[in-house]
């Protein structure tokens, strides 16, 4: 075989190889994260797209974040809480938060789920627990019973 047919026989095989390679999700995530270090790095690059889509970079950059950040189901957790506390606006015991969290799609096993949730919450860096003030709050609002009385002045 002469090295010109090698060659096409070669090069055919990479086109079919990343055809193959192109319908599936992990190939398509390492293009779009090639292209966005090629952004940083200001290499001048075909638009980002996402199964054909265009896809925005700093969405991009921002949704492979939360996929990363939110893998783990202690994160996934502490994302839940928090979100239910800022939305509530005050502090919350773990057997109110086990709904909100359950409903984020994080399953709590055990005997006493609540209890479990209640474990998760004490290791997590991001709440503290004051039983006497309504419960878990995020650790943002110190020791009061949430974000309202750390910005109401004194009257």
């Amino acid at each position: 075989m002469a090295d010109s047919d090698m060659l096409r026989a070669a090069e055919a095989e990479v086109q079919r190889l990343e055809a193959e390679l192109a319908e599936t999700p992990a190939y398509q995530k390492l293009q779009l994260a090639k292209q966005v270090v090629a952004l940083y790095r200001g290499i001048p690059t075909l638009r980002l797209s996402s199964g054909g889509h265009p896809v925005n970079p700093a969405e991009f950059v921002k949704r492979v974040h939360e996929e990363r950040v939110l893998t783990t189901k202690t994160a996934r957790i502490d994302a839940a809480a928090a979100k239910y506390l800022k939305a509530k606006g005050a502090r919350a015991p773990a057997s109110e938060l086990l709904g909100p969290v359950a409903k984020e799609g994080v399953v709590i096993g055990g005997k006493e789920p609540a209890k479990a949730l209640s474990a998760y919450l004490s290791s997590s860096k991001a709440f503290n627990n004051q039983r006497e003030l309504g419960g878990y709050g995020l650790a943002e609002w110190g020791h009061s019973r949430g974000p309202d009385l750390l910005t109401k002045s004194s009257e």
